[in-house]
C-alpha cells in the first residue's frame, strides 16, 4: 500500500512536469493554471517520493528540489516568462528562520548536555525503582521518553534512551521491541506537548508566533491525555512479554547497566543544569520581555553554556545536525514555490469546498488527513506544505479564528507519524539503533504497534478539539 501511494505520487509528479511543458506551448497566456503551477507541483511530489522511498538522502533531495525551482525560474524564465516560479530573494522570505535558529540552539545545548550521562543515570534509577517489574519499568521508560521529547526534542530522546533500553530489555528478559517501539511512539506524543518538542510543533508554533506558554497551555493537556490510551494499548499488546519477564537478573548484566549509566561529567552537568533551568524560566516568561521568540532563548542559552564551558568548538559544531537544518531550508523553498505558483491556494480552496464552511468538518479533515499522510510520507515537508492551507481555511471558515485548525495539523502530523517507520525522524533513528544492536525492525512489525496507537490517539485528540474549541 505504501509503495503504491508513493509510486502514484511519482506518476503525478512526472505528469505535472510534462503537463507544465505542454501547457507552455499549447495554451494561451492566462488561460487556467500556468506551467509554473504544474512544474512546481511535479518538483514537490518527486522530492516527496525521493525522500519517502529513500532514493537519496532527504537533505540531498530537498537541495535538488530547491535548486530545480530556481533553475526553472531563472534559466527557463529567461526564455519563457510563464516559467517564472519564485526568485532567490522571494524564496528566502518563505524560510522560517525562527525554526532554523531554534533547532540550532537546542542542538548545541544538547550536544553538551548529552556528554554528562544524566539521561542514562535517570533511566537506571527507574530500573532500580521498578524492582525488576518489566511492566512498571516500561511505563517509567515511556513516560521519561515523552517528557524528554517535550523539552529536548524527540530525536534526542531516542538517541539517548534506546541504547540503554536495549540493555535493560536484555537484562529483564523481554524483547527490545517491547521497550523501543513504545518509546518511539511516546516520543512523538510527548513532542507535541511543547513548541520545542517535535519539528511539526516548532514549525507551526513559529509560524503563528506563539510563545512557549501559549503553545504549552493549548497542547500540553491533550498530549498528556493521549498518553492514557497509548499506555493502555501498549500494555495490552505486550501483556505476554511483560508477564514472562525474568524476576532474577544476572549480576554481570546489572553491573554493565550501572557502568553505562554513570554521570560522566559532574561539573558540566551542574553548568548545563543552571543554563537549562534559566532557559526554561525564559521560555515561560518570554512574554514579559516583548514576546521574546523561543529561538532567541535557545540560542542565548547555547551561547552562554558554550562561553562558560569553553568546549572544542570544531568538535561541538560538528555535533550540530547541519543536514537537518539544510533539509528544512530546502523544503521551505520548495513549498514557497508551490505557494507562489498558486498550488497551495488551489488545494486549500478545494478542501474549503469539501468542508463546506463547517468548522467541525474542517477540523476533522485537518487532523485526519495529516494523520494518515504522515504515516506514508515524512511529516516535516507535509507540515510545511499544509501550513498555508491552514492559513486559508482559518481566514475563510467562520469561527476558525481560534486557530483550532493549526492545533489539528500539529496533532495529526505528530501522532499520525506513529503509524509507520517513515512517519517521523525518531522512528528512523530507532530502527538504525536497533540494527546496530542486531535487531531488525520490519515495516509491518512497527505498524502492528503504531497503527492502533495512532487510531486511539487521533480519536482522543479529535474529541478533545471538538469539545474544547
Amino acid at each position: 500500500m505504501k509503495k503504491f501511494v508513493l509510486y502514484g505520487l511519482i506518476g503525478i509528479g512526472i505528469i505535472g512536469l510534462i503537463g507544465g511543458i505542454w501547457w507552455l506551448f499549447a495554451q494561451p497566456a492566462g488561460d487556467g493554471h500556468g506551467p509554473s503551477f504544474f512544474i512546481s507541483t511535479g518538483i514537490f511530489l518527486l522530492v516527496f517520493a525521493a525522500i519517502s522511498l529513500r532514493w537519496m538522502h532527504e537533505t540531498a533531495a530537498a537541495l535538488l528540489g530547491a535548486a530545480t525551482v530556481w533553475l526553472v525560474h531563472y534559466v527557463g524564465g529567461a526564455f519563457f516568462p510563464a516559467l517564472h516560479i519564485i526568485n532567490f530573494e522571494e524564496s528566502m522570505s518563505f524560510v522560517d528562520w525562527n525554526v532554523i535558529w531554534l533547532i540550532m540552539g537546542m542542538m548545541i545545548f544538547m550536544a553538551m548536555f548529552s556528554e554528562t550521562g544524566a539521561i542514562n543515570w535517570v533511566a537506571f534509577r527507574a530500573f532500580r525503582l521498578a524492582n525488576g517489574n518489566a511492566w512498571l519499568l516500561g511505563i517509567a521508560l515511556f513516560l521519561l521518553t515523552a517528557l524528554i521529547s517535550a523539552f529536548l526534542n524527540n530525536v534526542t530522546a531516542i538517541l539517548l534512551l534506546v541504547p540503554l533500553s536495549i540493555q535493560i530489555a536484555q537484562t529483564v528478559g523481554v524483547h527490545p521491541f517491547a521497550y523501543v517501539i513504545p518509546e518511539v511512539l511516546a516520543s512523538n506524543i510527548g513532542g507535541a506537548m511543547t513548541i520545542i518538542g517535535d519539528p511539526p510543533s516548532t514549525i507551526v508554533g513559529s509560524h503563528l508566533e506563539l510563545s512557549f506558554v501559549e503553545y504549552l497551555a493549548n497542547m500540553a493537556p491533550i498530549a498528556i491525555l493521549c498518553m492514557i490510551p497509548f499506555l493502555i494499548v501498549i500494555s495490552w499488546l505486550y501483556r505476554h512479554e511483560f508477564a514472562g519477564a525474568k524476576t532474577e537478573f544476572s549480576p554481570a548484566l546489572v553491573s554493565q547497566l550501572e557502568n553505562d549509566a554513570r554521570i560522566t561529567d559532574a561539573a558540566l552537568l551542574r553548568k548545563a543544569g543552571v543554563v537549562g533551568l534559566l532557559m526554561m524560566i525564559m521560555f515561560f516568561t518570554g512574554d514579559f520581555f516583548g514576546g521574546m521568540p523561543p529561538a532567541v532563548i535557545a540560542l542565548s542559552g547555547a551561547a552562554i553554556l558554550v562561553a562558560w564551558v569553553r568546549p572544542d568548538m570544531h568538535r561541538m559544531l560538528h555535533e550540530v545536525d547541519w543536514t537537518t537544518l539544510i533539509f528544512f531550508i530546502g523544503i521551505f523553498v520548495i513549498v514557497g514555490g508551490l505557494e507562489a505558483a498558486g498550488v497551495i491556494s488551489w488545494i486549500a480552496g478545494n478542501i474549503g469546498n469539501l468542508a463546506g464552511g463547517s468548522l467541525t468538518l474542517a477540523t476533522i479533515l485537518m487532523i485526519w488527513i495529516p494523520g494518515i499522510a504522515s504515516g506514508i510520507v515524512a511529516n516535516i515537508p507535509f507540515t510545511v506544505a499544509a501550513l498555508p492551507i491552514a492559513d486559508f481555511l482559518t481566514s475563510t471558515i467562520p469561527g476558525a479564528e481560534n486557530i483550532v485548525l493549526y492545533w489539528a495539523l500539529i496533532l495529526g502530523a505528530d501522532m499520525g507519524g506513529n503509524s509507520t517507520i517513515l512517519g517521523s525522524a525518531a522512528s528512523i533513528v530507532a530502527v538504525g539503533l536497533l540494527a546496530q544492536a542486531g535487531y531488525r525492525l520490519s515495516f509491518g512489525r512497527f505498524m502492528r504497534d503504531g497503527v492502533p496507537v495512532v487510531i486511539v490517539t487521533l480519536l482522543t485528540a479529535t474529541i478533545w478539539l471538538l469539545i474544547q474549541y
